[in-house]
């Protein structure tokens, strides 16, 4: 082989390495979209690694879930945990406002003088750059200001492509 075929042979190498990055990349930016749901799973702690995932309606921005046994998408406020409903100690609200799904969660607890308190938890995701931000004040009454990245997931089985 010589100099001129393995110089061509790298230049293909590296081509197709591009194109491998650029269609993953791409990947990863598309929303993947069932019936009028989209899903978004959201990193806001990078230590602990937590995630939260988003299902929402993308024509209202009402966050649901999918329940496999009715195949179907219900209101997140429907959803069983341990048997009682979410909505017993938190509220959720969502909205799509200009790209940005605006999620508002509401916490409640009690101080060690047993008053009822609150935490208002603030979730702005931006729909194209996926990018996510989280505000609330804590028990001690600071700004606490978190952010992440997002992706694309598949809304029923909650993968990404």
């Amino acid at each position: 082989m010589n100099r001129y075929n393995s110089s061509k042979l790298i230049n293909k190498n590296k081509l197709c390495l591009f194109f491998l990055f650029f269609i993953i990349g791409c990947s990863k930016n598309t929303p993947i979209v069932f019936e009028d749901f989209q899903a978004l799973r959201c990193e806001l702690n990078f230590k602990e690694k937590n995630y939260n995932d988003y299902v929402f309606n993308i024509n209202t921005g009402f966050l649901h879930y999918y329940d496999e046994i009715k195949d179907e998408f219900l209101p997140i406020s429907e959803r069983l945990e341990s048997g009682i409903f979410i909505e017993n100690s938190s509220e959720i609200f969502s909205v799509i406002q200009k790209n940005n799904l605006l999620i508002t969660k509401i916490e409640y607890y009690k101080d060690l003088n047993k008053n009822q308190k609150f935490i208002k938890n603030l979730n702005i995701i931006n729909l194209k750059t996926l990018t996510a931000r989280s505000i609330f004040k804590n028990k001690n009454g600071e700004y606490v200001v978190k952010r992440g990245k997002c992706i694309w997931i598949d809304p029923k089985l909650g993968i990404r492509y």
